[in-house]
């Protein structure tokens, strides 16, 4: 029998390993415990063994009563679906047609939580990131170089910028060589992905074809929000491609700025320090504008705090008190606007919202509220 969730899968993927002897008994919780004593070895492989693509992140109500007959048949306790349930959803979960813009500073922990506190299973997920690492793949097959991006793009990036790039060919470097834990380099290959408009036109390919609202992507945008042209800037395209304002939404994923200072200095890809600060600051002033001032034309989606420090995370135990890594059971969140409908009422969350920016921002953010 195939797993028909992928909460389904991630548990049973747990008993197939106990079954095997890959873990031991003291590594899991007692409902995987039981859940292995009741299962066959097939039916725990077919479970663990089926591919993720297809797979729905939350089935229908009808799959879904069959599903709690099996567990309760089989002894097993809802924790199969708890972690699925335990994150922010959006749409109703819609396999389509949904857009969140996941804001917060460098550091953040942007990457964290959409993978443990979002429902981001159907979503695409785009990142500048990944673009910086594209170019470099595409110098390293010899069809992109630093001087093809200076002679075509290069009247659009300004002259400081070009001496830092041409400084570190000069170097010795070309685009496949760039260091990504150099501060220098990891911002001359950001402003060559924004030059390009790489962003624009790689989102473009992705919504070609796909006026009918049924085909519409899932898509989450992982930015800073450093700006609100972040936002806005895209959101004529979406909304041109047929995406409902209402299933336009905007999660702030709010950190501790000297926890993200030390964690940007053990990441692949590290953000120079003055950048880092104008991120986290740029972030705050976008996200408290929007939600007290006025939403962005096109956006009415709902709208999230995550204060995302360690001490608000609560992991799932194993049978011996010990954290079970990468299985999330709670997170502490602020909703400050449903789908669909107005902000909630200031007097429900601005001081809480506000005193979690004083107490876990840079001290300049706050000043300027």
């Amino acid at each position: 029998m195939p797993a028909v969730s992928k909460a389904q899968q991630k548990f049973m993927g747990l008993v197939h390993a106990l079954k095997k002897g890959d873990i031991g008994a003291g590594e899991v919780s007692a409902d995987v415990e039981k859940a292995a004593d009741s299962m066959s070895d097939k039916d725990a492989k077919d479970f663990a063994s089926t591919k993720h693509d297809g797979l729905p992140n939350k089935v229908e109500q009808l799959v879904r009563k069959i599903v709690r007959e099996y567990l309760r048949e089989t002894a097993l306790t809802e924790e199969a679906e708890q972690i699925d349930e335990k994150l922010i959803t959006y749409g109703n979960r819609a396999p389509y047609g949904q857009i969140v813009f996941v804001a917060g500073g460098a550091g953040s922990g942007k990457g964290f939580a959409i993978k443990n506190f979002l429902d981001s299973f159907s979503f695409k997920v785009r990142d500048v990131d990944e673009l910086k690492m594209q170019i470099q793949k595409l110098n390293a097959a010899g069809k992109l170089s630093i001087d093809d991006i200076l002679k075509k793009f290069g009247a659009s990036i300004k002259p400081k910028d070009v001496e830092l790039i041409e400084k570190i060919k000069s170097d010795g470097f070309d685009l496949k060589s760039m260091n990504l834990r150099n501060p220098d380099h990891v911002y001359a290959l950001h402003v060559m992905v924004k030059a390009m408009g790489i962003k624009d036109s790689s989102l473009a390919m992705l919504l070609a074809g796909k006026k009918n609202p049924e085909n519409l992507p899932n898509i989450l945008f992982d930015i800073t929000a450093k700006e609100i042209s972040d936002i806005t800037s895209v959101l004529p395209m979406l909304l041109n491609a047929g995406y409902n304002p209402n299933n336009i939404h905007l999660t702030w994923v709010l950190a501790n700025y000297s926890l993200a200072v030390k964690q940007n200095a053990g990441r692949d890809r590290v953000v120079p320090a003055d950048i880092l600060l104008g991120t986290h600051i740029g972030a705050g002033n976008t996200v408290w504008g929007i939600v007290t001032s006025a939403l962005p034309k096109g956006m009415n989606g709902r709208i999230d705090v995550i204060l995302n420090n360690r001490e608000n995370t609560i992991s799932y135990k194993d049978s011996k008190g010990n954290e079970m890594n990468g299985a999330v059971k709670g997170f502490l969140s602020l909703p400050v606007k449903k789908q669909g409908g107005s902000i909630i009422p200031e007097s429900v969350w601005r001081d809480t919202l506000f005193n979690w920016i004083k107490e876990n921002g840079p001290k300049e953010l706050t000043a300027n509220f």
